[in-house]
């Protein structure tokens, strides 16, 4: 069995890697909750440098937490930074998309502050056009080697909320070869055409390549 820690505090993006990696045989998904503190800066100015900051800080804290580390036994960690990016909005909100509306802003007011913004500026009335981008980041923890991969969707912004499934900007990202919203189609859906699904079935097809299985 082949350990993966997915570095990640968020439940929801956890469940959705976990769909997508759990469809493959010999790989051990792990998870570590809110009730272990690991302290991410995330500073990057790429999505890239996010990612790698992140698996980075929690190989520092499993450095800091022998007794956890051996307990884990892991193979690799995996980290990813994604965002939205509005053509309108000069690709904005880009790598702030977690923190548009503020530090600690809920998915309703990124949602609503993104609407706002749009509105209000002439070039999106008609250009909706948008684009979500992850970049994962693999570390190989025996090679001590990090690999990169990623995964885009194209979609629209729609002028309104629609669907209740999902979780941040999905019920505003609209996907016209499906009719529908992200937050409108099931995860089982999802995770055939987002892009952290993308990114992360690139990611064991890399894992499947180093272990050859």
């Amino acid at each position: 069995m082949i350990n993966i820690l997915i570095a990640t505090g968020n439940a929801h993006k956890f469940r959705e890697i976990e769909r997508v990696m759990s469809n493959f045989t010999g790989l051990n998904i792990i998870y570590l909750d809110e009730s272990f503190q690991v302290e991410i800066i995330e500073n990057g100015k790429t999505y890239k440098e996010n990612a790698k900051i992140k698996a980075e800080g929690y190989l520092k804290f499993l450095n800091e937490n022998a007794k956890l580390k051996s307990e884990l036994r892991l193979d690799y960690i995996v980290s990813e930074d994604s965002g939205l990016e509005v053509n309108c909005l000069g690709n904005l909100p880009g790598l702030f998309t977690a923190r548009y509306a503020g530090e600690n802003a809920s998915d309703a007011e990124n949602i609503n502050k993104l609407l706002d913004t749009m509105r209000a500026k002439k070039d999106c009335a008609e250009n909706r056009h948008a684009e979500f981008v992850c970049f994962a980041c693999l570390y190989d923890m025996k090679r001590d080697k990090f690999q990169y991969l990623d995964g885009r969707v194209k979609g629209l912004i729609s002028h309104e909320i629609s669907g209740a499934k999902g979780f941040g900007y999905d019920p505003v990202f609209f996907v016209p070869e499906l009719g529908k919203t992200v937050a409108q189609i099931e995860l089982s859906e999802k995770n055939k055409i987002s892009h952290r699904a993308i990114a992360f079935r690139k990611v064991v097809e890399a894992i499947k390549e180093i272990e050859r299985f």
